[in-house]
């Protein structure tokens, strides 16, 4: 084995390893087994001639318990001083840590006192408005958190935010302002001004649905809305995450050397698209984690091959687990854009394969006319067009997260993949203009009126769809008692297509 081939199994021993403590019951002493096995093996591979790959595997068995034993020990926070309050009324003095989110009936708040690790959720009016880094004081009813229903786990999704206890309603008098992170602080502020230049340029639920897309808040939005997204399957595109920062990173390069702009050049631009667009949105960790999953699309892009971005895609997921190991789990947000990357990276290539030939069976007639198309584009040195490129990126992402939107939405959308086609495509577009229209609300509101009038324009089209194909007969099914065996049996079908597909084909379309 290579030493790029060895680093590769290392870092996925590390992931499946927290994978494995994740979903499965394992406690320490099994954990300790697991490490002195590996390193058992370890030892006995170093010292026996050919007898490498067993050494690497008990290296890997280490490294699988070093993952282990690193989500204990994230998992297990210290004792709160408040634990032996719960239920009762209580006065606290603490920072809020996060940005607040703001609703139609409700604002919640994620607070810390000075000194401590666990976080306190407060549900408070949407008035007065709180910002991050205020201190304030909290006079209310501590509580733990509790599941409202058996299809989501809301304790441990909290938990993975250090949140374990609650406050409903509680009075809250502001101390201070302003004391967290000057650097947050000003990102936050950033993204609330330009959040509001998209209220006032937009009209609802316009602006609503496209702060769903950009800024990935869905707290405004109608419970029609939401219904509809579900049904139709398309809820995915309003969690900001590396499924869509992914295709409309793939969107922006190819409209990049569609206007004959070089490609390393377009690699850059739209490198420095997502880093502005991290930016402007707050650089909130979960926008963070997208955008690395969108740069190493590009990247994909650049170097052309599977294997030389494979390790990359593999020590950006151990960076991020290694800060947060609950994500793997609990993060919704996480898995969309791990798996959607993965399915830019390995699946695109296959669905380009599969579309032409369908292309080809089809239209037989397209062989001699594409021919033709061929030399005469490269004569006039034309790039592929830009729509079948997004095309063919909304079908890989869309490939890669079906199985996990239906088994976390409990929902299998039979219009989804209609649904999707309809709808994903221009998403690309709509954002980038919203990102326009943001950014220069910023400046002038008169300015911002033309490309708020394209916006307008396609995100009345994208709710059209949505709305229509959400009223259509047996849209969707209830799945929530099977969703477990469509996730398996989903991604063991991909799996078994990318196994039986593999080594032919392991360029990446540049152009």
């Amino acid at each position: 084995m290579s030493k790029s081939q060895i680093f590769f199994w290392l870092l996925v021993s590390f992931i499946f390893g927290i994978a494995a403590v994740s979903f499965l019951p394992f406690s320490i002493p099994v954990v300790w087994a697991v490490f002195s096995l590996g390193g058992v093996l370890a030892c006995f591979g170093s010292l026996q001639d050919g007898r490498a790959r067993l050494g690497v595997a008990g290296v890997c068995a280490m490294v699988g318990a070093a993952g282990m034993l690193w989500f204990l020990r994230e998992s297990r926070l210290p004792p709160s001083p408040l634990a032996a309050a719960v239920g009762k009324e209580v006065s606290i003095e603490a920072r809020i840590t996060d940005e607040p989110v703001t609703g139609r009936k409700s604002q919640r708040l994620v607070v810390r006192r000075e000194g401590e690790r666990a976080k306190i959720l407060a549900v408070t009016r949407p008035f007065p408005e709180y910002r991050y880094g205020d201190v304030v004081r909290l006079r209310g009813r501590i509580e733990r958190p509790e599941n409202f229903s058996e299809d989501f786990d809301y304790i441990s999704y909290l938990a993975k935010d250090d949140i374990v206890l609650s406050m409903a309603f509680p009075e809250i008098e502001i101390i201070a302002r302003d004391r967290g992170s000057p650097v947050y602080t000003f990102l936050f502020g950033l993204k609330r001004a330009f959040a509001e230049g998209l209220e006032r340029s937009l009209p609802e639920p316009h602006s609503a649905f496209m702060s769903g897309l950009l800024l990935g808040e869905r707290s405004a939005f109608p419970d029609a809305l939401t219904e509809s997204l579900r049904v139709t399957g398309t809820s995915h595109i309003v969690a900001l995450s590396g499924y869509n920062i992914g295709i409309v990173a793939s969107a922006l390069m190819s409209a990049l050397m569609f206007f004959f702009i070089p490609f390393a050049w377009a690699f850059w631009l739209a490198t420095a698209g997502i880093v502005a667009f991290t930016m402007l949105t707050g650089a909130a960790a979960s926008v963070v984690r997208a955008s690395v999953m969108g740069i190493l699309v590009l990247i994909a892009r650049r170097e052309g091959r599977r294997y030389r971005v494979r390790n990359a895609l593999a020590f950006a997921a151990v960076i991020m687990l290694i800060a947060n190991p609950k994500i793997l789990r609990f993060d919704v947000g996480f898995q969309l854009s791990f798996l959607a990357t993965l399915g830019l990276v390995y699946l695109a290539p296959l669905v380009e394969q599969a579309y032409e030939r369908a292309k080809l069976r089809m239209f037989p007639v397209v062989r001699d006319v594409g021919l033709i198309r061929d030399s005469w584009n490269r004569k006039r040195r034309r790039k592929r067009p830009f729509l079948r490129e997004v095309f063919l990126a909304t079908m890989s992402a869309q490939l890669a997260v079906l199985p996990l939107i239906v088994y976390q939405f409990g929902t299998l959308s039979l219009i989804s993949p209609i649904a999707n086609l309809a709808v994903i495509p221009l998403i690309p577009a709509t954002m980038g203009f919203g990102f326009f229209t943001g950014g220069v609300a910023l400046a002038s509101d008169f300015l911002a009126r033309v490309p708020a009038a394209v916006s307008s324009i396609l995100l009345g089209y994208e709710l059209g769809a949505i709305e229509f194909f959400s009223q259509l007969p047996l849209a969707s099914l209830e799945v929530r008692g099977f969703g477990i065996g469509v996730f398996m049996g989903g991604y063991g079908l991909l799996g078994w297509w990318l196994w039986k597909r593999r080594g032919t084909n392991t360029q990446i379309p540049r152009q």
